[in-house]
C-alpha cells in the first residue's frame, strides 16, 4: 500500500481511502522497496495498491525503478480506473 489518498470515497473500501486522506509512501521508502526487490529473486510480483496508487508522487518512480532493477518482475497496479480520467 503506497498511500491512502484516493479520488473516490467508497463505502466498501477496506482501508478507508478518500480525497481527504493525506498519508502516502515517501520516495525514500519507495527507493528502499526497489532495493529490497533487487536482492530478492524469489519475489515475482510487485502488487501496488492504495488509495489510488497513481496519485502518489512516488508511483511512477517506483514502477520505473522496479522495472529497471527487475525486468522479470510482474508489476500489478490496483487501479480504480476512474483515476485515469483525472487531469
Amino acid at each position: 500500500n503506497i498511500g491512502l489518498y484516493c479520488n473516490q470515497a467508497c463505502a466498501h473500501c477496506h482501508v478507508e481511502s478518500s480525497p481527504r486522506r493525506t498519508e502516502h509512501m515517501a520516495e525514500a521508502v519507495a527507493d528502499r522497496c526497489v532495493s529490497l526487490l533487487t536482492d530478492a529473486p524469489t519475489v515475482h510480483t510487485l502488487d501496488i495498491t492504495g488509495g489510488a496508487p497513481e496519485l502518489n508522487p512516488a508511483f511512477r518512480r517506483l514502477v520505473l525503478a522496479a522495472r529497471r532493477a527487475r525486468p522479470d518482475l510482474r508489476i500489478v497496479d490496483r487501479c480504480n480506473l476512474t483515476v485515469l480520467q483525472e487531469p
